[in-house]
């Protein structure tokens, strides 16, 4: 099974400061390195395998902010770049960075995992409690989930403004803390805020959708 772990980060001014996210991500590249090992090699996506195949290595973080920043198109207002880990074909992830897209000062990270290692989080909860921990450490973002691909959705927008997760971040800041906390079976702090538990990876969507909605 594949888990997706997102993070959202929003800081006015944020979009001036492109740098910044993009040594967070790298930092979070590092960070993972030793759990996986198609995370040694990292790669910009392409149309086609043959032009994956011949993307350079991402090897450094000055490699990285300039591979971002050459994927910048004249018409839009930020930027997005796509990672693949390990070779073609290979049970790698994805590591999905956007900048300044879809809404001003508001930049994502995003690391979608292959099946090996969606395997060791649905096995190994202090793995996974590791994982989002180390990228909420780094990242410190506004709210972040480790989701399960495929896991039922509620059809109308949740509360939070964000995808359902097993394991959630909230910063402390958000106007949904407390019943963010109302509902979980684990809290942990971590930076400027906590990583809180819902049920189990079957049940998460479940407690999740006791959440009130406005009326």
């Amino acid at each position: 099974m594949k888990w997706y772990l997102d993070f959202s980060i929003y800081r006015p001014g944020l979009d001036q400061r492109m740098d910044e996210s993009i040594a967070k991500a790298w930092e979070f590249m590092q960070a993972i390195k030793p759990y996986d090992p198609t995370f040694h090699r990292w790669r910009e996506t392409a149309r086609t395998k043959a032009q994956a195949e011949a993307n350079p290595n991402i090897e450094t973080l000055d490699q990285l902010r300039q591979t971002v920043y050459q994927s910048m198109k004249p018409d839009l207002p930020g930027a997005q770049l796509m990672l693949f880990s390990g070779d073609i074909d290979a049970d790698g992830s994805t590591l999905d960075i956007q900048l300044g897209l879809g809404l001003a000062d508001t930049h994502f990270i995003a690391l979608h995992t292959g099946h090996n290692l969606g395997a060791r989080i649905d096995a190994d909860e202090d793995f996974a409690d590791w994982l989002i921990h180390t990228g909420a450490r780094i990242i410190n973002p506004t709210i972040g989930a480790l989701s399960r691909q495929g896991a039922p959705l509620n059809p109308d927008p949740e509360p939070y403004d964000f995808g359902p997760g097993w394991k959630m971040f909230f910063h402390r800041d958000s106007p949904h803390w407390a019943q963010a906390h109302a509902l979980a079976s684990k809290t942990v702090p971590v930076a400027e805020g906590a990583i809180l538990t819902y049920g189990t990876p079957d049940t998460y969507t479940q407690t999740l959708n006791q959440w009130p909605h406005a009326q």
